[in-house]
């Protein structure tokens, strides 16, 4: 996989953010061994507020859960789209549900990746996130 990269600092970086501190922590292994520093956060509250940190320097990616305490993550989305802090989502969530009201809103900056999933699904989603398909 080629990830995107951050024409400002020429590297890459992640906003995560997730409630579930062991899904957390391996993803964010993960995308740091695929070259990502990933800015973590344990709801939806703390990743808008990591949105808002630096707005000079976007993020090249946000893997977020949907159901998040304190705000959702199509709240995360919205917000990274209208403030231009990223223009690449991963969204992931346990209910079955969430991938057909997903599936509904397609479009190419967004992948929707339903739990439990492999590191191998997870990576064919970011490929799909790369090469711009929608699902």
């Amino acid at each position: 996989m080629t990830p995107q990269h951050n024409a400002s600092s020429n590297t890459l970086t992640a906003l995560l953010a997730e409630d579930d501190t062991l899904i957390r922590e391996l993803v964010a292994g993960y995308l740091n061994e695929l070259g990502y520093i990933v800015k973590e956060a344990p709801n939806g509250a703390d990743a808008l507020q990591l949105l808002d940190e630096d707005p000079s320097t976007p993020f090249d990616l946000i893997v977020t859960d949907l159901l998040m305490p304190k705000a959702s993550g199509d709240a995360v989305i919205e917000h990274a789209r209208k403030s231009g802090a990223c223009n690449r989502f991963l969204v992931m969530s346990g209910n079955p549900f969430d991938a057909q009201v997903h599936s509904q809103k397609t479009s190419p900056d967004s992948c929707f990746l339903e739990k439990p999933f492999t590191f191998g699904d997870f990576e064919a989603k970011l490929n799909r996130l790369e090469n711009g398909s929608i699902e």
